[in-house]
């Protein structure tokens, strides 16, 4: 496979990942690695875990908040970088929690190694969480 192929193929499914999202189904999560790793840098500043590892830890993240907002994605650019492993995900999220709206903007790193996502790093915008979820004990219980 050239590094063209791995490029494009890793942006498909990058794009796959939020334009088809729906966390229980199979063929979803079969392209989560074992040992994923998902990353949020600012997440600590509103209660919420700065790190998940494992795919079904992870799996259960995009889960629980996927029920909770009834979650889409929208507006959804995928860019490669000069390393063919890693791309550049720029999307707008939507939903609603109990009448609160949720629009979200989004830039997210992903790490592919052998059509499997190793790394995932999601950068959000904390004030839309807390003015949709009131508290983030709200979002946790679902």
């Amino acid at each position: 496979m050239t590094t063209a192929d791995v490029v494009q193929n890793n942006v498909e499914r990058a794009r796959a990942i939020f334009a088809e999202f729906d966390p229980y189904n199979p063929a979803w999560q079969a392209i989560l690695a074992d040992d994923v790793r998902m990353v949020f840098p600012y997440a600590a500043s509103i209660g919420l875990p700065p790190e998940v590892e494992g795919k079904e830890a992870c799996v259960g993240v995009f889960q629980a908040v996927g029920d909770a907002l009834k979650l889409s994605f929208h507006d959804i650019r995928v860019q490669p970088m000069a390393d063919p492993e890693w791309v550049l995900v720029e999307q707008r999220g939507r939903g609603e929690f109990k009448g609160n709206p949720y629009n979200q903007q989004y830039a997210i790193l992903l790490r592919f190694i052998d059509g499997k996502l190793y790394h995932y790093r999601e950068y959000f915008d904390c004030k839309v969480v807390t003015d949709c979820f009131g508290s983030i004990e709200n979002l946790l219980a679902g």
